[in-house]
């Protein structure tokens, strides 16, 4: 049977651990694999641009946003903003408005200064895939990496089963799976945003 599907996916995992009495419990095993995912997959199917209105020091992330790429100014020409540590924004954090040139990320974005005016800016970065469920059949991970998720499950089951002994081969395909995803994708991630910006935004 193909791994293209939540229903075909619980199959195979029900099948993996020859048991017909998980139906309740096969759906909380992927929600824990996919908890894993998101600590582990970088694909390059996940990369997502989106505008944001940069109008305070600092603003939300982008919903699901796992890890940014790169930030830029929509700006003519386009300001690309340099990524910096804590610490170093810490350092660079000036009190007077001006032309943000550096930003840090913690549970939001933080800019080196408050904005002189609102700029259109573009994100690029990974976004959180949407979880498998009954109206939601499949997503970019199931249908790259279907043995992270079928190993991954299976993993995650080990626990409440009372200690499987089988975690430690599920955990190495599950880990022999991901590396090869994501060194796959690591060479194929967009470079630096160069791209012009859309009208004359000074």
């Amino acid at each position: 049977m193909a791994l293209d599907t939540y229903e075909a996916l619980k199959t195979a995992i029900a099948d993996h651990l020859d048991r017909d009495d998980l139906t309740g419990a096969i759906p909380d095993f992927i929600r824990l694999a996919e908890s894993r995912h998101r600590r582990d997959f970088r694909l390059r199917e996940m990369i997502t641009r989106e505008t944001l209105t940069v109008n305070a020091r600092q603003i939300a992330l982008p919903t699901g946003c796992l890890q940014p790429i790169g930030l830029r100014l929509m700006t003519n020409p386009v300001t690309v903003l340099r990524p910096v540590s804590y610490d170093r924004m810490a350092a660079l954090y000036e009190q007077t408005s001006g032309k943000p040139k550096h930003y840090t990320i913690s549970n939001d974005i933080e800019f080196d200064h408050v904005p002189d005016q609102t700029y259109t800016a573009e994100i690029l970065f990974y976004k959180q895939e949407t979880a498998l469920s009954d109206t939601n059949a499949t997503n970019n991970i199931l249908d790259k990496v279907p043995d992270a998720y079928l190993y991954g499950a299976l993993a995650a089951s080990a626990p409440f089963l009372m200690d499987d002994p089988r975690i430690v081969t599920f955990n190495a395909f599950y880990q022999d799976a991901l590396q090869q995803a994501n060194r796959v994708s690591k060479t194929r991630v967009p470079g630096p945003m160069v791209s012009k910006p859309v009208g004359s935004t000074p």
